[in-house]
């Protein structure tokens, strides 16, 4: 089962494999898509790596975008365009080089996979507090989250009413496993 990611206009595909996950980066309606084809040990590592290929991306079209439709005014020769562009492309290279080492976020070895989705018509805060973890996110109404935590972590879902006061419900993570 894929488990789908929204993230700034990119849907991310985390595909689970027998030893972790890989990762397929989209933008919606487009059909070209990027991805390292590496296996991840585990989801947080896949999608955030995924997330950093999706934002690259993003800024060597956005800036190849810029210098394609402004060289001209901006009074640049074809020699200063191509260098620029080429300085792009070698940085989003170097950046998305696969043999980097990667930094695991994960503190405990049992780890589950979880998901929750903001059903509500608000937005929301959600946030791990009662163990040493870092995930706190916010998810707007709809939008759904997959995210690794301890089985007896405690997810508080934030909300304001319509008095200002905010109002936590807590959700215990093995009962937002995914199986």
């Amino acid at each position: 089962m894929k488990l789908k990611h929204f993230h700034y206009g990119w849907l991310i595909e985390l595909i689970p494999m027998p030893t972790g996950y890989l990762f397929n980066c989209w933008m919606p309606g487009e059909k070209t898509g990027l991805s390292d084809r590496q296996i991840y040990p585990t989801f947080v590592q896949a999608l955030t790596v995924a997330k950093r290929r999706a934002d690259l991306q993003t800024v060597s079209l956005s800036l190849t975008h810029f210098l394609n439709q402004s060289y001209k005014s901006c009074n640049l020769s074809l020699p200063e365009y191509q260098a620029l562009e080429k300085s792009v492309f070698d940085f989003v290279k170097q950046a998305t080089r696969t043999d980097m080492p990667y930094t695991s976020t994960l503190k405990q070895a049992n780890q589950i996979l979880c998901f929750y989705k903001n059903t509500t018509s608000q937005i929301q805060i959600a946030r791990i507090s009662n163990i040493a973890n870092n995930f706190e996110q916010v998810i707007f109404p709809g939008e759904q989250v997959l995210f690794e935590a301890s089985p007896e972590a405690e997810l508080e879902i934030y909300t304001s009413d319509t008095t200002g006061a905010e109002v936590a419900n807590k959700i215990l993570c093995s009962q937002l496993q995914v199986l």
